[in-house]
């Protein structure tokens, strides 16, 4: 066989013969893999035997690479022009067979609300089915446990069967009524009981005192600062135009449900923990000790009507003070409120009074 890079005794081109070439490495290992598979005539044709021929010959293939490399790295014309047609090879596969066939899905999906079971799901007009786009639905399949269905419906069982291999959901249009039965059970849960999902903000409401009053800043009460909690509501109130309150996401309920297990309740601002009860705080707040010796009058006006003015009760006089009250330290968000409501009062700048649930994790 003739030499392409010409023969030994061409001087120069010595060394350049003895580059594997491509033409002849190819040729023969293509032959193996011809030979390997067709096997003999005693062989045993066997699917064992078929894919041991089979490893011999990607074996052979991937033999001839590391001298096809070495062909490209001493400057072959003829190895860089395969190497651009494999290339292209693989682009028209990649393009043809994959990317194509997604585009032609997307492509099939329409909008059908008269057709499917919600206005989110889409129908395909090449398989006339509908697939799950509902939001709550489709993550309540997936076994998201933010997320609670009846899952006793028909149509839950008959979305169950209709995976496809990608993770989507199908059903036929005529069984709409039935999945869009299953659709009305779906909600999502909240970190805690209290707290309420409003499905126009499709967002959760923070209702804990204690968690609200440390994302204002006040104090009453501490959570642990920094969490993935604590992110995920401010981030998703932030995202709210005008949110006067603090919300978050239901697929953060988790993060939200750690984030309440560090909060605890301290005492209101200026106030102190009794000596010999670690339960109940002091008032020692200056406007809450002039409120309750004397109510409202000329420029205390503190809101009475906020819960927190009633956890605070008499406990009499003392050495140092001629009355005492007392208060327990679970509500001290709830006392701090109060206080925050006095601010007024007195002309100084007063942040809302946030309204909340007493802390129960």
């Amino acid at each position: 066989e003739t030499d392409s890079y010409g023969g030994a005794g061409r001087g120069g081109d010595e060394d350049r013969s003895k580059l594997p070439r491509l033409s002849r490495g190819f040729r023969s290992t293509i032959n193996n893999w011809v030979e390997d598979l067709r096997g003999g005539d005693g062989d045993d044709s066997s699917c064992l035997n078929v894919l041991k021929r089979f490893g011999r010959c990607v074996k052979d293939l991937v033999d001839e690479v590391p001298g096809f490399a070495r062909s490209l790295a001493a400057g072959s014309i003829r190895h860089l022009i395969i190497l651009m047609l494999l290339v292209l090879c693989a682009f028209s596969i990649v393009h043809w067979f994959i990317l194509k066939d997604s585009a032609m899905l997307n492509a099939n999906l329409v909008p059908a609300p008269a057709l499917c079971a919600s206005q989110e799901d889409m129908y395909d007009t090449s398989t006339r089915l509908c697939q799950v786009t509902n939001k709550y639905a489709f993550w309540y399949l997936q076994h998201k446990d933010w997320v609670q269905c009846a899952p006793n419906l028909p149509g839950y069982a008959l979305l169950q069967q209709s995976a496809d291999f990608n993770g989507n959901y199908w059903y036929n249009f005529k069984h709409s009524p039935t999945i869009r039965s299953f659709y009305d059970t779906c909600i999502p849960e909240c970190a805690t009981d209290e707290d309420t999902f409003h499905s126009s903000k499709d967002k959760c409401l923070v209702s804990d005192q204690v968690l609200l009053s440390f994302l204002s800043g006040d104090k009453g009460g501490t959570c642990a600062s920094g969490t993935l909690g604590e992110k995920a509501i401010r981030t998703a109130t932030q995202n709210l135009d005008g949110a006067r309150n603090f919300w978050y996401a239901p697929d953060t309920s988790v993060k939200v449900r750690k984030l309440l297990e560090s909060c605890h309740a301290t005492c209101a601002s200026e106030d102190k923990t009794l000596p010999q009860d670690p339960y109940h705080c002091q008032v020692m707040n200056i406007m809450g000790i002039e409120y309750m010796l004397h109510g409202n009058r000329d420029n205390l006006q503190c809101d009475e009507r906020l819960p927190g003015r009633r956890y605070i009760t008499h406990t009499g006089t003392t050495s140092r003070t001629k009355a005492a009250f007392q208060y327990p330290r679970m509500f001290g968000t709830a006392v701090q409120q109060f206080y925050l409501s006095c601010y007024k009062g007195y002309g100084m700048k007063s942040k809302a009074v946030t309204r909340g649930l007493p802390h129960s994790a």
